[in-house]
């Protein structure tokens, strides 16, 4: 299944025509990222899978490296837009996509497009960490006089390396426990385990 069919670009177009041509080639690129190194697409490849012109491709994106970019970052979003007020739950399912694509990888990494992918994969998990991070500050204020941004940094740069280091060993199958018990560590660090645990009692 190619996830960018269903999801609205970040960029929208006022065209309904537009956006349909759009999404051909966000999916051409997300498909091909699945069968072969990201560096060995061609903008050829994209319209070729996509059935549309050269001349048609440079209206939408700049050239092939956007494109797949692109793909990604709404690819990403989709992974939990339906998931609203539950940090825990939106980061779970934003591993949960990875988990489940992770045959592209080594076809992401390394390629001239791979901090962009990065990039767009820490810009999702942003906000649930700034939600988890503002929670948080009641336990970590008064031991370090630390922002809440730097907290949410943090978390982010943590939850990045745990998805990094199951990437990157050939034998690991267990995502979803590593990601949970990242969590269920900062939740115990910030004193959120105990309150999440209050809030089902009271419940």
């Amino acid at each position: 299944m190619i996830y960018a069919q269903c999801m609205p670009s970040r960029t929208h177009s006022a065209d309904p025509r537009a956006e349909r041509v759009r999404t051909l080639l966000r999916d051409a690129a997300f498909a091909l990222a699945h069968e072969r190194p990201v560096d060995e697409i061609t903008v050829g490849d994209l319209v070729a899978r996509a059935g549309v012109s050269r001349q048609v491709f440079y209206r939408h994106f700049t050239d092939r490296d956007d494109a797949v970019a692109t793909a990604f970052a709404v690819a990403f979003s989709a992974a939990a837009a339906d998931i609203r007020g539950d940090a825990r739950a939106r980061i779970v399912a934003l591993f949960a996509f990875a988990a489940e694509h992770r045959e592209m990888y080594r076809n992401v990494v390394p390629s001239a497009v791979t901090q962009r992918v990065v990039t767009a994969f820490r810009d999702e998990l942003r906000p649930a960490c700034d939600e988890i991070a503002a929670h948080g500050m009641p336990v970590v204020g008064p031991i370090a006089d630390i922002a809440p941004e730097a907290v949410s940094r943090f978390l982010v740069g943590g939850f990045q390396e745990v998805l990094r280091s199951w990437m990157e060993d050939p034998d690991a199958t267990d995502l979803r426990g590593r990601v949970t018990a990242a969590l269920d560590t900062v939740d115990a660090l910030l004193g959120l385990t105990t309150t999440r645990q209050e809030r089902h009692h009271h419940g």
